[in-house]
């Protein structure tokens, strides 16, 4: 609603402006030094073809229907004597109005708001990735557990992504980002791209503080597996139920999310839902928000070398030390939990 009213205060404006600039170009014509159009005649172009391709199961009709009258009397504008001041305020106007228009498309996100921490890894060189999101938090790569492994740990390294670049793991090589509260919100939603090597049990994609917090992997059956640990001390195990979702040398774009008003845990493979567990099934609640002796959280595995070694190493074996095999991608981490329309757009906007 709020961004209807902001298109149709725009649309206001422009009827304004091009009336005052109409009125005035009557009597004036001749002393009028016309700018130079060829900017927003391009841009007119670019907000005619969103136009016409947009349709009433991609956007509400009324802001459809906004969208083409704003862009008529910018179009009704351009046929007068111009200024160059006049010409730059259309432009202006335009872009704010296809910027309102396309925040308006079903399965929007507002990534300003609602994202915490999110990835490109389109760094390509290096030996940290820096998110793009509003906190710019630092992730670093650091070799696998050579206590367990020796010789064999690895170190991340750059390979292609599902777009641009992404980073590779395989015997412990892990990226690691300073701990927050952000990575813990009271909804959640993990949207990550992954190539795995092969399907095995510990094939951790992100962890915060093993259990205590959250981690999702894959299983040995292809199918995405996340445990989280609940405000009331419970730990929720579950995964999506169904065989082979995800495959092997290939990218899959995998979507978990915690909805903590609904009490419902959804998965989503290649922008489809494919499993929602209830409050009734499961027993499903709210995240716990802070963690005593939080460790920084782990992007290509479960644990850091300090988690290991204070809690696990005990049981810990190269065989069983939990890891990922493979190629990791534009992951993101939402504050809320994102509805079946924007996983589905989300999957679109990203799949190669």
């Amino acid at each position: 609603m709020k961004n209807l009213m902001k298109l149709h205060t725009l649309l206001l404006m422009l009827f304004v402006s091009t009336a005052l600039i109409l009125g005035s170009c009557k009597d004036d014509d001749d002393d009028i030094v016309e700018g130079d159009k060829t900017e927003l005649n391009a841009l007119i172009a670019q907000a005619d073809a969103i136009a016409a391709a947009a349709t009433s199961a991609d956007y509400p009709q009324s802001a459809i229907d906004a969208f083409k009258t704003t862009l008529q009397t910018v179009k009704d504008a351009v046929a007068t004597p111009l200024t160059q001041e006049q010409i730059n305020n259309l432009i202006v106007q335009l872009n704010a109005a296809m910027e309102t228009f396309d925040s308006q498309a079903y399965g929007y996100i507002d990534e300003s708001l609602y994202l915490n921490a999110g990835w490109h890894f389109d760094e390509g060189s290096g030996s940290t990735a820096t998110a793009y999101s509003a906190t710019q938090h630092v992730a670093t790569f650091f070799r696998g557990n050579t206590v367990i492994l020796g010789n064999d740990a690895m170190m991340p390294s750059w390979t292609d992504g599902v777009k641009g670049k992404a980073v590779y793991f395989n015997k412990g090589a892990h990226l690691e980002v300073p701990y927050t509260n952000s990575f813990l919100p009271a909804n959640l939603t993990i949207s990550v791209w992954v190539k795995p090597d092969e399907l095995y049990e510990h094939n951790y994609i992100v962890s915060q503080n093993y259990w205590n917090g959250y981690k999702l992997q894959t299983q040995g059956g292809g199918k995405p597996f996340f445990t989280y640990k609940k405000i009331d001390g419970g730990i929720i195990d579950a995964d999506n139920e169904t065989d082979n979702s995800i495959k092997v040398a290939q990218w899959n774009h995998i979507v978990v999310s915690v909805n903590a008003t609904t009490k419902e845990l959804k998965f989503y493979v290649d922008g489809t839902l494919t499993k929602t567990w209830t409050e009734t099934d499961k027993n499903i609640g709210p995240l716990l928000q802070t963690l005593e002796n939080a460790q920084p959280f782990i992007i290509g595995g479960v644990a850091t070398d300090a988690e290991l070694a204070a809690n696990f190493m005990e049981w810990t074996t190269a065989e069983n030390l939990g890891y990922f095999k493979g190629a990791i991608d534009e992951l993101k981490i939402y504050n809320i939990a994102l509805t079946d329309g924007q996983v589905s757009k989300l999957y679109n906007d990203e799949k190669p």
